[in-house]
């Protein structure tokens, strides 16, 4: 049977251990600072050392990195966008600037006589956001230059800028591609037309053709380059507001025509115009929008409408004017769509006014002109010419009048647009009393 330990010789065995232990902790770290010292100096020589010692190493920084990585790509073909284009002194292209679709690296390359070229394709016609593949060598010299395979491509109409978000959006008008966005690069981004003249992202509109090239690198789909295959221009409707309740209609949709600027912007190419009004038989004309300059369709020789006008009136022998023009009572009157004023004049009855509306093939005017018990006649002159008369603020003629009044107190008038108003008072004393007066207005 083994003899147990008393409490003392635990207790001592406890103390030798506590004292063991601190002794190995400070060993351990003195060891551990000759160590440390020792592969500081290994690693300070080896820093140090210059090319001719036994050590030796290169510095490598960002750009060096980058350039070890260019220099992989050597020999390999790689899908490109152009971002720059410099030319040579014959006016060839002399290098070109590409960024890497697929990782956003730019490198400068150059053009010699052994490039070889895609068919329709040469120095002279590169230009930034052009999509390429390419392939250069050591001396980075292009050897050969690919339409690129990864690339995208389409048409379609409804293309919008969000120029804050920086996209190409296509809204309801698109054929294909409604609600479709792609991301673009300001600084790279080519707009050109059908013939290749240099645009700018204004010069879109919905109603254009636009081909749009770009590239899916995994991440990211943008578009580099846009050409409007099908641009847009103007169509003036030029003195539609002689057309009364003007409706017209381009390829069949009812369009709205502001008639203080009658301009309509359609897609460059053949529309139908048909233009309505109550005033003229419908007219249709096939007309052709560029984007050079505006078409006019002048509306001021289209067909007015016309119809007859049927006087009827309580009494004979009377003059008619109509917008002051003199007509018998039994002329026969055909009058092109309109409003006119009507005045009807009688010795011994009073002056009729009114209007009239001609919008239909047979039209209607009843006239009923009321006798003066006791009248005279008043005949009055203006000058200038276009001044217009008045008799108790009742127009009655332009440059001379002639009413027949009831017995009492009037004021006559004179007015003409740059001329001072004037007015006289006459007085129809007695039955057939004869009254002349003359206005001569003066100059503001």
């Amino acid at each position: 049977m083994a003899k147990r330990k008393s409490k003392n010789e635990l207790t001592n065995n406890r103390r030798k251990k506590r004292s063991v232990t601190p002794v190995m902790i400070t060993l351990v770290m003195v060891m551990g600072l000759f160590v440390g010292i020792g592969s500081f100096s290994v690693s300070y020589s080896y820093m140090m050392a210059d090319s001719e010692g036994e050590i030796t190493t290169d510095t490598f920084s960002a750009n060096d990195i980058a350039g070890q990585a260019q220099a992989n790509l050597i020999g390999s073909d790689i899908d490109a966008v152009i971002t720059g284009v410099s030319s040579g002194e014959d006016g060839a292209s002399s290098t070109v600037t590409f960024k890497n679709l697929k990782n956003d690296t730019v490198n400068t390359v150059n053009i010699t006589e052994k490039t070889v070229f895609p068919k329709a394709t040469t120095a002279e016609n590169l230009s930034v956001g052009d999509i390429y593949t390419y392939v250069f060598d050591k001396d980075k010299n292009i050897t050969e230059l690919k339409e690129c395979e990864s690339a995208w491509s389409f048409s379609d109409t409804g293309a919008r800028i969000n120029k804050t978000a920086k996209l190409v959006k296509f809204g309801t008008e698109a054929r294909e591609h409604k609600d479709s966005s792609y991301k673009y690069d300001e600084n790279i981004i080519s707009v050109r037309d059908k013939n290749g003249n240099a645009l700018t992202l204004e010069n879109i509109s919905p109603l254009d053709t636009v081909k749009l090239t770009g590239y899916n690198n995994g991440t990211a789909d943008k578009v580099y380059n846009i050409v409007i295959e099908q641009g847009h221009g103007i169509l003036e409707l030029r003195n539609i507001n002689n057309i009364k309740n003007a409706r017209v209609t381009i390829d069949g949709t009812d369009t709205e025509v502001d008639i203080g600027n009658p301009t309509v912007t359609l897609g460059e190419g053949p529309h139908t115009v048909v233009v309505k009004g109550k005033n003229i038989s419908d007219i249709t004309r096939e007309v052709t929008i560029s984007t050079d300059e505006p078409y006019v369709l002048d509306l001021s020789k289209v067909i007015v409408n016309t119809g007859a006008l049927t006087v009827y009136s309580n009494v004979s022998d009377y003059t008619l004017y109509l917008n002051d023009k003199e007509y018998d009572e039994d002329q026969s009157i055909l009058l092109p769509y309109g409003e006119y004023n009507v005045r009807a004049v009688k010795d011994g009855y009073a002056n009729y006014t009114g209007s009239v509306t001609i919008d239909e093939d047979q039209n209607t005017l009843r006239i009923n002109l009321e006798k003066f018990n006791q009248s005279g006649t008043v005949t009055l002159t203006a000058s200038p010419a276009e001044a217009k008369i008045y008799i108790n603020d009742e127009y009655v003629g332009t440059g001379s009048a002639k009413v027949q009044l009831a017995l009492g107190s009037f004021v006559a008038k004179a007015e003409c647009e740059g001329y001072q108003t004037q007015s006289k008072q006459i007085n129809v004393s007695y039955d057939g009393q004869e009254i002349t007066g003359s206005f001569e207005l003066t100059q503001q």
